[in-house]
This record gives C-alpha cells, sequence and structure tokens, in this order.
C-alpha cells in the first residue's frame, strides 16, 4: 500500500519539485520595485505556498525510505521464519492468506 501511495504522489508531483526551486529562485533575485511590475504583492506568502510542494516531496522521500527499510526488515524476518517452517514449525496461514486464531495456533503447534 505504502508503495503504491508513494508513487501516485510521484506521478501527482512530476516536475514540481524542480520548478517550486526555480520560483523561489526567481523571487529571491528580484526586488520589490520588479516584483510590482510582475504584479506580485506578497513575495513570502507565494514562497509558502511552493514550499507546500517541497515538504510534500521531502515527506514523500522519507517515507519511500522508511518503506524501503521496513521491506528489508519484514523480509529478514521472512526468511528466518521459513527456516523454521522447513524445520517443521506449522504455518499460521490458513485460506485466503488470513491468520489462524492464536488459540488454534497453539493447539496445531503441541
Amino acid at each position: 500500500m505504502a508503495t503504491d501511495a508513494i508513487q501516485r504522489v510521484k506521478e501527482e508531483l512530476e516536475e514540481m519539485p524542480e520548478d517550486a526551486t526555480r520560483i523561489i529562485q526567481f523571487l529571491n533575485i528580484k526586488n520589490n520595485y520588479e516584483l510590482q511590475e510582475l504584479d506580485i504583492e506578497d513575495r513570502t506568502k507565494i514562497i509558502l505556498e511552493v514550499r507546500k510542494v517541497l515538504s510534500k516531496r521531502n515527506l514523500m522521500l522519507n517515507l519511500e525510505d522508511k518503506s524501503q527499510n521496513m521491506q528489508v526488515a519484514v523480509d529478514r524476518f521472512m526468511a528466518k521464519f521459513q527456516i523454521l517452517r522447513e524445520k517443521g514449525l506449522p504455518s499460521p496461514l490458513v485460506i485466503n492468506d488470513k491468520l489462524m486464531t492464536q488459540k488454534d495456533y497453539n493447539s496445531k503447534v503441541k
């Protein structure tokens, strides 16, 4: 689910982070007179709005990194769990990949 959400955000953002960075740089190099000529009344307000795109990108990148780290941990666990299953530990999975209850599993292990 996380990878799907990350992909949707990437598609939504596309080139927006690069554009946002260019807009901020553009606004920062202009003086007040130049901004008035461009009908820009509040540079700070625009920069704050544009930074939301950068914040969203940074949040998505952090989520992607944490998701990958979690997947590595899950894969390691599953590899260790598979070794136990190969040694005879009963699988806790039943029909349609649902986990059985703790009570049912305990009775199966005994």
